[in-house]
């Protein structure tokens, strides 16, 4: 019996395997395209535009406080991290050019850690959708900023397979902000209040894709341990 089941389990790894493959470069693809398509809004930022857009209605704060500080330095850190991280889990790069792996590494690294999690914490702080938003913000880019940390950490350690799980927590949170981008308009098409569907949105960017992540690889771990 014992063997039957590892035959299934093995099967189902190749499976697995074989789907993430066939997946991996339209997803990467799609990332990319959406991180140009936020980066290239940033016309209304870049002298700041308050009458339309994100930073509308927000002149009265936004350089009397650190909101502005923050605002940049999340604008400019987040979309590297992202690309970075993308490219990060070519298995091309990988295999073939290693020192480029850990030259990305290091970028998605210090974009997330010294860039976009600190100016995402500034900036929750002048959210105008609430207290739950302001939580939501706040753990947010706490746990980013750890994820990414240790994931630096388990790769110094050569601690591979703790990295790549490290990475890939990290590399979900960094790809809320896409998720929000489509959750947030589908939940208003849908009837959902404006302000109640962004308080929505906020959570569910990174919230469920996180814990199905966690329950898969723990049921996972926990099977490969059993066998």
């Amino acid at each position: 019996m014992s063997c039957v089941l590892q035959r299934v389990y093995k099967s189902v790894w190749h499976a697995i395997k074989s789907f993430n493959e066939f997946v991996r470069l339209p997803v990467a693809l799609f990332v990319v395209f959406a991180t140009i398509l936020i980066v290239k809004s940033y016309h209304f930022y870049i002298p700041p535009k308050f009458n339309t857009g994100f930073l509308a209605g927000r002149e009265t704060y936004f350089f009397s406080t650190p909101y502005a500080v923050g605002f940049y330095l999340h604008i400019v850190g987040a979309p590297l991290a992202l690309i970075a991280g993308t490219l990060q889990f070519s298995r091309t790069i990988l295999k073939r050019l290693p020192k480029l792996h850990r030259t990305l590494g290091r970028t998605a690294i210090i974009s997330t850690i010294g860039f976009a999690t600190p100016g995402g914490l500034i900036m929750a702080f002048g959210t105008r959708a609430g207290s739950s938003a302001v939580l939501c913000f706040l753990v947010m880019n706490l746990l980013t900023a750890w994820f990414a940390w240790m994931a630096w950490r388990t790769a110094v350690a050569r601690r591979f397979v703790d990295h790549r799980r490290w990475a890939w927590r990290c590399y979900l949170m960094l790809a809320s902000a896409i998720l929000l981008r489509i959750i947030d308009p589908v939940l208003r098409e849908t009837g959902v209040p404006d302000l109640q569907s962004y308080r929505l949105s906020i959570w569910l960017s990174w919230l469920p894709s996180l814990v199905c992540y966690e329950i898969l690889h723990s049921r996972w771990s926990l099977r490969i341990h059993r066998n």
